[in-house]
Parts: structure tokens; sequence; C-alpha cells
């Protein structure tokens, strides 16, 4: 390629990389995951107001219309309203075609704590969504972190893997034109033609790993082309935090301790049935309808009302209503014991999260103290070598090893390269899991 073209095609590339911390922040903003964990926190937030709104009542605007094959009063009476005068009954409007219109007010007073329960159980599954949201976040921004680090080893390797083909290639042109010149077996010319093809095919894989790698970053950055990444600095050390946190101060253990307080309220909420329900009400409204007939005295002669008139009777009423269940043959004990045992479990599950925590921690500390091991391990095994392999090419020259000593070496010394490169980024995978696991993700 000429010189003048890949300048601006390397700058061009350079531009569009995308670091590490920017993946994260474009995955945070986008990521379809994350906003659906988003919309979960509204909604529970949501749920959570309407709770509270329960606890002030209903203001209810009632309309009805009904007919009747009967007439009917527009408002109870007593039989004194009936017979209060020699003409009572005549003055009293009556009809089949009954319409009322009013607002009536209800709320409830005392149901055993039941409705506060409810608001308090809302809250607890509120707060859980923002605990979870949370987690989302720590979680995605690891998994960001995990896939860049692998594509920054696949990187490393293929760097790699290209240069140790381009020697093949030369290796294997060398002794193809020795060979053409006598000096070399036709046996040699095939191993080394062999061993270069082994060296591109394998570039191929990595290229292949390199782009599902990156069709999986652009998917959870949400669908932006994830093209390019930039280099990191990575130091094989690590120091633990002088105060680390504790194992109760963290999300993923609070999420199981409010799931405990959720079935200590469920709890709560079973006993509310043994408790009487006291509910206050209210109406205020009309009553009115065409007159069912023409309501003329027999004494007097006089008519008081006239078929189709249309009248109206103001109506209100306020009153309190109890009911007590006293019993319901075992329905109401079952399900307290039924609460009490899941709350059992509950209690269980979070011992066993922070036992589970507090061994994740071991681990991932195990995890860092090998990969450094192996780190530098494989750098002193590569740098050992790589030397064997330069004087395996000498003897090679002066044919006193064979070729296949020489590719045998050159391989191991490209595998020790290999397994340098992997540690050194297992080793900084480790350190964000540490990270994850403690949820500071995002603090960094």
């Amino acid at each position: 390629m000429n010189k003048k073209l890949f300048l601006p095609l390397f700058v061009y590339a350079s531009l569009h990389a995308m670091s590490l911390d920017e993946t994260i922040q474009k995955a945070l903003q986008h990521n379809n995951s994350l906003k659906k964990i988003s919309l979960e926190v509204e909604q529970s937030k949501a749920n959570r107001a309407s709770k509270k709104a329960q606890n002030f009542g209903r203001i209810n605007l009632i309309a009805n219309y009904d007919h009747y094959n009967n007439s009917r009063t527009l408002a109870p009476l007593t039989p004194m309203d009936i017979v209060s005068g020699v003409d009572g009954a005549y003055k009293i409007p009556t009809t089949n075609d009954l319409t009322t219109a009013g607002i009536a007010y209800n709320v409830v007073l005392f149901n055993g704590f039941a409705q506060q329960n409810s608001y308090k159980i809302s809250d607890i599954l509120y707060k859980n969504s923002i605990i979870k949201s949370k987690l989302g976040h720590e979680e995605l921004i690891y998994n960001v972190r995990t896939l860049y680090l692998s594509l920054l080893a696949l990187d490393e390797q293929l760097q790699a893997q290209e240069s140790y083909t381009a020697s093949q290639f030369q290796l294997y042109e060398k002794i193809a034109a020795a060979y053409k010149l006598g000096s070399k077996s036709k046996l040699d010319t095939l191993k080394a033609k062999n061993s270069y093809e082994a060296s591109r095919s394998n570039e191929d894989k990595i290229r292949s790993n390199i782009e599902i790698l990156r069709a999986t970053l652009t998917t959870l950055i949400g669908g932006e082309e994830f093209a390019n990444e930039e280099p990191l600095n990575i130091n094989i050390e690590y120091k633990e935090d002088a105060a680390p946190s504790s194992i109760e101060n963290l999300s993923r253990y609070r999420l199981y301790a409010l799931k405990s307080d959720l079935a200590a309220k469920k709890v709560e909420s079973a006993y509310a049935s043994y408790y009487p329900k006291i509910d206050f009400s209210s109406y205020y409204g009309y009553s009115m309808g065409p007159n069912a007939t023409t309501n003329t005295s027999p004494l007097t002669n006089t008519t008081y009302i006239n078929k189709g008139d249309f009248n109206n009777e103001t109506i209100w009423q306020v009153g309190l209503h109890l009911k007590w269940n006293l019993y319901d043959f075992g329905s109401k004990s079952s399900q307290v014991q039924k609460e009490k045992l899941a709350l059992m479990s509950t209690r269980l599950e979070e011992e066993d999260i922070k036992l589970e925590i507090d061994k994740n921690l071991k681990v991932a500390r195990s995890k860092l103290t090998l990969a450094k091991s192996e780190y530098n391990a494989a750098l002193s095994q590569y740098e050992l070598l790589h030397e064997i392999a330069k004087v395996e090419a000498v003897k090679y020259e002066n044919s006193a090893v064979t070729l296949t000593d020489l590719l045998d070496s050159r391989a191991k010394a490209e595998l020790a390269y290999a397994k340098m490169i992997n540690a050194k980024y297992e080793f900084q995978k480790a350190k964000y899991y540490i990270d994850y696991l403690l949820e500071r993700g995002e603090k960094k």
C-alpha cells in the first residue's frame, strides 16, 4: 500500500476508535436492557404513589338510570311521611324511570393495618427496583470492560500472529528458493508451507473472534456500531483498599435484606385478616324522574302532581360500616403460616448471599494472584523461548538442527507470548471483577 494513502487511513481509524470509558458511557446511555430496568423503577415508583393515595379514600361521581315495572318513590320514605296529612300520599312523587346523580366518598378507617402495610410493601419494592438498577449498571460496566479487554487481547494476539505469519512466509520462501537450488529437501518446503498456512488460518480465527466481540459490544451500546478500540495501559499490580466495603453495605446483600423485610410485611398483612374492617362512606346527590301517575286527592279533588311532571329529591347520607370475620375454617391461620415460612426462607437466603459474596471475593482475589503469577511465568518463559528460537534459526542455517526443531521452537515461543498476553488481560479482568463485586465500577 502507498504510504501516503496509509497515513490518512490510520488517522481516520484512530479518530473513530472508542476508548473504554467512552464505550461504558455509550452503554449506560443507550443499552436497552438498562432502559427497561429504568422503566421498572418508574413503574414501582408509580405503584408506590398509587398505594399511598389509597389511604385517602375515593371520591366518585355516580349516575344511574333504572326503569321499573312498578313505580318507585324518589327517596326512601317512612310510614309517617306517607300519612303525615289527609292528602300526604298524593303529594309524594313516584316514577318508573328513576335517574340518580351525585357524589360519593369512601375511605377505609381501619383494616388491621393491611392498607398501611400495602404501602410499605410498595415502598420496599420501589427501593428494590432502585437497587436492581444500580446492580444493572454495575453488571453492564463489568460486561463492557470484559469484552473490551478480550478485544484488546485479541488485537495483540493478531498483531503477534501477523508478525509470526510474515516470518513463517519469509522462511517458506527462503526454503522454497533453496529447494530449487537443491540445498533443501521437498519435505522441508512442505513443512515450512504447512506452518505458514496454519499461522495464516489462526489469523483468520482471531479476526473472526474480533468481529464477533465487536458485534456483541455494538449490541451492548444500543446499536451504534463499535468499529475500533483503543489500547489500554495495564499495570500488573493491585493494592487492596485500606478499608474494604462491608458486605452489609453492598447492594447485592441489601437486595436480599429488603426481600426479608418484604416477607415480614406480608406476615403482618396476613395477620390483618384477624382484625375487623371499618370504613366510612358518604353520599350527596339527587333522585329524579317523570311522575308515574296524576295524583288527585278524592277527598279534596285537588291535583298535586300531574303525570309526566318532572320531580327531584335531594338525597344525602353518611355511614360507618364494620365487618369482622369471626371464623373461616382455618383459612386465616393457614395464610399466616404460609407467610411465616416464606419469611424463614428469605432470612436463610439472606445468610446464604452473605456467605456467597464473601466466597466470591476470596475467589476473585485468588484469581488476581494467579493471573499475576501466570503473567510473570509466561513472560519469563517467552523471553527464554524467544532466545532459543533465535539460536535455533542460526543452527538451522548451519544445518545443525532440522526444520522441525526450528518450527517447534518458534511455535513454543509464539504460544508463550499468547499466554503472556492472556495472563495480562486476565489480571485486569480479575481487578474489574473485584470492582464489580464491591460495586464500585461506576466510581472508576
